[in-house]
């Protein structure tokens, strides 16, 4: 079951943003919590800077927790470092470290919450599953009242797809 992340962070709403914002510009999202007992409003921002790279600022602080959580995760910080580009599943798995029963959920984590995405297939004769991070950069704020989280999207990695179709086959 996909969490808050790849719910509010759906390829559409990244392309959307790419397409319509001109550097400078920021849209603000907020998407309402269904759980029981929370009235919480999971907002973000979409900033494009006057590089043109797309920043991704959250105010959230349970998702900003979820985060930060992930990145402070030894194993998944190293299988996100791993990644420099499209790479097999059991590749990034066998350069991990780890045991492979850890890595591979933490792999599984990963894919499920959204930061790597399934891009493709090799060309070669053995048809391959390739993945590949749409994260480039990531920087924290963290005090005790709020946690600031700004991600940069590396809109190159960006699956090719239109928007629509869905990522999975």
């Amino acid at each position: 079951m996909p969490n808050q992340f790849s719910q509010l962070l759906c390829m559409d709403t990244i392309r959307n943003a790419n397409n319509h914002l001109e550097p400078g510009q920021r849209a603000m999202l907020a998407c309402e919590n269904k759980l029981p007992k929370s009235t919480v409003k999971a907002a973000l921002t979409i900033l494009k800077d006057h590089d043109y790279a797309l920043w991704i600022e959250l105010h959230e602080h349970n998702l900003a927790e979820k985060i930060i959580g992930i990145y402070s995760d030894p194993v998944k910080r190293h299988i996100l470092l791993l990644i420099d580009s499209p790479i097999s599943k059991d590749e990034m798995l066998n350069q991990c470290g780890a045991s492979q029963s850890s890595a591979y959920r933490k792999f599984n984590e990963l894919l499920q919450d959204g930061f790597i995405l399934p891009v493709g297939y090799t060309k070669s004769t053995k048809r391959v599953r390739l993945y590949d991070k749409i994260i480039s950069k990531a920087e924290f704020s963290v005090s005790t009242k709020i946690s600031q989280i700004r991600l940069q999207v590396n809109l190159s990695r960006l699956p090719k797809l239109p928007i629509g179709e869905p990522i999975y086959p």
